[in-house]
């Protein structure tokens, strides 16, 4: 960083003039380095600053992100849950109903239409034997 000058006369020499200078002079050069260092710095301070800012802005919207599609998440996760209690449910049902009446084949076509009408997400509309297939 600063120079050392090793060339230093003793006072009374003929160069004694021209060392004083050369060592004020190599002084001032020091300074100049060091303000312009100071300046470099500062501007690099300025920058990761600006940075910081830009990164920290993205971290809270990356983690609003997150924060939401946790949420969905959960949201989607209860509801495959209660529609699978719901298929469980109508499933023993299904299975308490076949049990308690003798099978004989004709009521096959009733029992599957119960199970889809059980089944099914609300707020459809009702369908019959007849009209399952449209």
């Amino acid at each position: 960083m600063i120079d050392v000058i090793t060339n230093i006369m003793h006072p009374g020499t003929k160069e004694e003039g021209n060392t004083l200078e050369g060592i004020a002079l190599a002084g001032a050069v020091a300074i100049q380095r060091l303000i312009i260092e100071r300046d470099d710095l500062r501007a690099r301070v300025k920058t990761q600053q600006g940075n910081l800012v830009t990164l920290t802005a993205a971290n809270v919207e990356l983690r609003g992100c997150v924060i939401s599609i946790r949420r969905h998440y959960i949201e989607l996760a209860t509801k495959v849950l209660a529609q699978l209690e719901q298929f469980d449910q109508s499933t023993r049902d299904l299975i308490q109903e076949g049990q308690a009446k003798p099978f004989d084949g004709r009521d096959e076509e009733a029992n599957l239409v119960s199970l889809a009408h059980r089944l099914k997400p609300a707020g459809t509309k009702p369908t019959g034997v007849g009209t399952f297939n449209e």
